[in-house]
């Protein structure tokens, strides 16, 4: 019970960021933004978490989950509540862009802290069933936050539907208050008394290792979560219809994430990672090729297969190949890492995607991620 008032928390959050990041692309889009700026507002999402995360992963170690995931939802109110109070025609994308770097930082922080808080409650022989249940959570608010996105910006406009988002995060307040018990603070433990370089944890090569295929995953995750908008706005779908593309993604991680506790009893970490990896190649390489809405509300399922079983077995790796007492800093590390790739992955296949196209966008990710299946495969724990 204790467990599932925690993974509430990262739902609500996580919920809001994903309804911001579709409502945010798509309101440029709507006043007539190229799509490049589409990738600067949405790699701002993760720019400041990216700088932060490191050193936020040691406050985390040191000062406890209440401080962060108080701020982080406090950033996240702020963030929503300027595009609503600011109109596109008056200020122009300004509001975005300053709302998506508050609510990614936001989000970092509630996120950071859910992770390290659910891997340190739980037994470390239940560790990735507990983590396959805060990953249903996001694939929940990963349904969810698109689905009705959508259908709020069709019937009401972007402007209401950062408004409802605002209320959410309001909501989650109230749900974070009620339950203060469960994110206690380490009284006076404010700052970490050891500082570290930022990149000695990768001197672990297992640990290495995980970190690589985050990085891969992230940018096959993220890839879709950018071009998809942009795909489905030129091929003529509705901002509900792109919702629901991105819906079924969602979905579809909810569907294997039920089956994970079956499948990590036949097949080791790496196993499900290598598969992961292969069938993003695949689907990246189909996605070019569709232009009505079932197509590829189909192919964002089988993406969304693959991808949605990578999450638990890479947490419960970061857990158990981390040094006692670096969890937080670790998870820091990986979410540099992720944030790193959205803030690169957004302007480079920006620019990339208003010169070669769209098309070319996939087909780079899908020799990408195909080329690290080949390098997973070799990573296969060799006892399994």
């Amino acid at each position: 019970m204790n467990l599932a008032r925690i993974i509430a928390v990262s739902v609500l959050a996580h919920m809001a960021l994903v309804g911001a990041r579709l409502t945010s692309s798509l309101y440029a889009l709507e006043n007539r933004a190229s799509t490049f700026t589409v990738g600067v507002i949405l790699a701002l999402f993760s720019l400041v978490p990216m700088l932060i995360a490191m050193p936020a992963g040691r406050w985390i170690d040191a000062a406890g989950p209440w401080r962060p995931t108080l701020l982080g939802f406090t950033l996240m109110l702020c963030g929503l509540a300027l595009p609503a109070m600011f109109p596109y025609a008056t200020a122009d994308v300004a509001p975005l862009m300053v709302s998506a770097a508050l609510v990614g930082s936001g989000c970092m922080l509630v996120m950071l802290t859910v992770q390290n808080l659910v891997g340190m409650r739980a037994d470390p022989e239940n560790r990735q069933a507990a983590f396959s249940w805060l990953a249903l959570g996001a694939s929940i608010s990963g349904f969810i936050g698109p689905v009705a996105s959508g259908a709020l910006i069709d019937g009401f406009g972007a402007r209401v539907c950062f408004a409802v988002l605002t209320v959410e995060i309001l909501l989650a307040l109230l749900l974070l208050r009620a339950n203060r018990v469960l994110f206690p603070s380490h009284r006076g433990q404010a700052t970490v008394p050891e500082q570290r370089h930022p990149l000695e944890l990768l001197e672990y090569p297992e640990l290495r290792r995980v970190m690589i295929a985050t990085s891969l995953i992230s940018m096959s995750w993220d890839l879709q979560t950018f071009v998809i908008p942009v795909h489905g706005t030129r091929v003529g779908l509705s901002a509900a219809q792109i919702g629901t593309v991105l819906g079924s993604f969602a979905l579809a991680t909810f569907v294997i994430r039920l089956a994970m506790p079956r499948l990590s009893r036949r097949f080791s970490e790496w196993q499900v990672l290598t598969g992961t990896l292969f069938s993003a190649s695949l689907t990246f390489t189909l996605f070019p090729f569709l232009s009505s809405l079932g197509p590829l509300i189909g192919v964002s399922f089988l993406l969304g297969l693959g991808l949605g079983a990578a999450q638990p077995n890479i947490m419960s790796l970061v857990h158990s190949r981390t040094p006692v007492g670096r969890v937080g800093e670790a998870l820091g590390l990986r979410s540099t890492i992720i944030n790193s790739s959205q803030v690169v992955l957004p302007l480079g296949f920006g620019a990339f995607g208003s010169v070669l196209g769209v098309g070319a966008m996939f087909w780079f990710m899908a020799v990408l991620v195909g080329i690290g299946g080949v390098f997973a495969a070799r990573w296969r724990d060799p006892g399994r």
